[in-house]
């Protein structure tokens, strides 16, 4: 009996602990995502003062909202990742491009999600 308990102790440690890691292809699993999120590997694949609209659109495809301040038009791609089943963080981002009125990019960055509305999509969905 003594050694059946400490192989289920033993079996559960080691659960336990294994669940403090990412699984590959597992840690979004069961995740609520809504928007477009862009990789680093697309960051690192578009040059400011180089790459154009199209440039973006052809990697990213069209953005989810679209916006122009100062005379530059402003690209905003939107994404919100909640409920990640194995392990990790919500994820909340903002991804923008700012471009010339000749297309032209002139920076793009990440920024902390839309701000002034509910970080969490489901109360964001209902109106809250």
């Amino acid at each position: 009996m003594k050694n059946t308990v400490r192989v289920i102790f033993i079996a559960a440690a080691v659960a336990g602990i294994s669940a403090c890691g990412t699984v590959p292809g597992l840690s979004d699993l069961g995740a609520m995502k809504t928007g477009t999120q862009v990789s680093k590997k697309q960051m690192d694949s578009i040059t400011d003062a180089k790459s154009t609209q199209a440039d973006v659109i052809t990697l990213i495809g069209q953005p989810n909202r679209k916006a122009e301040a100062g005379g530059n038009i402003l690209w905003y791609y939107d994404f919100k990742q909640i409920g990640q089943a194995i392990i990790g963080k919500n994820i909340d981002e903002t991804t923008v491009f700012e471009f010339n009125k000749k297309g032209v990019l002139l920076s793009h960055y990440k920024t902390g999600g839309q701000p002034g509305t509910s970080n969490n999509p489901l109360l964001k969905a209902a109106g809250q």
